[in-house]
């Protein structure tokens, strides 16, 4: 097969890290790839860094955003990749081979959902259950997946009603949707984490069982707290 995959990152303000994305999405041996950049309107010098390499950027958007997920949203709208994948500033992929990897040789017949390990803080995480999805989690860091644009279709975007949570709000709906899910065995990103979506707040923790309910009703917030409970354990 030759996937198309649509690359999309989301930046603002970032600088120190940006360069370390793009190189690591241009570096990629696979030649079939859309990347996208949704910048948040920077002010530091990081769109003077992203014009460097516009040669080798399909689509490239700095405007103010309502947030991350209003900017994955913009990202998806410019997407036409059959996979997309959200590599975003300060994150990278392995190595140069990961999508050749993937996309190369292999067809994912009615997958609508790739996820794979993550190296972080020196260590590789391993994806956890997709039932993790119900209490709250997810299974595998949100840049060591893959989304499907067909099999997903009008149920790949992301809710903007909190600053939080929205990566794994997604995915659950999909799980619970009955799209196919496929784990692959190699690490596919590095993953540099403290990003916003990370931070921990009373905030954060209204988004995370807010979307509970939506997806779940009721039995989410029990799962959530549930969930709670199976990580002190």
């Amino acid at each position: 097969m030759n996937y198309k995959i649509s690359i999309i990152t989301v930046c603002y303000n970032c600088v120190k890290d940006i360069t370390l994305t793009i190189e690591s999405v241009l570096n990629q041996k696979y030649s079939n790839i859309q990347y996208i950049i949704i910048d948040g309107g920077s002010t530091d010098g990081t769109i003077d860094i992203i014009n460097k390499y516009k040669d080798k950027i399909d689509i490239i958007i700095s405007e103010p955003d309502q947030g991350i997920f209003d900017a994955m949203n913009k990202g998806l709208k410019y997407a036409t990749g059959d996979w997309v994948n959200f590599m975003n500033a300060g994150d990278r992929f392995y190595d140069d081979s990961v999508l050749q990897f993937l996309f190369q040789s292999t067809s994912y017949i009615n997958i609508g959902v790739l996820y794979g390990s993550t190296f972080s803080n020196g260590t590789i995480r391993k994806p956890k259950e997709l039932g993790f999805l119900k209490y709250g989690g997810i299974m595998a860091c949100h840049q060591s997946i893959f989304y499907n644009r067909l099999i997903c279709g009008n149920e790949l975007f992301y809710k903007t009603k909190h600053k939080f949570y929205g990566d794994i709000e997604l995915t659950r709906r999909l799980y619970l949707r009955n799209i196919e899910f496929q784990k692959v065995s190699i690490v596919i990103s590095s993953f540099q984490g403290g990003g916003f979506s990370s931070q921990i707040s009373n905030k954060a923790r209204w988004a995370k069982f807010d979307y509970l309910y939506q997806n779940l009703g009721f039995k989410g917030i029990l799962y959530g707290f549930w969930g709670k409970i199976l990580t002190m354990i």
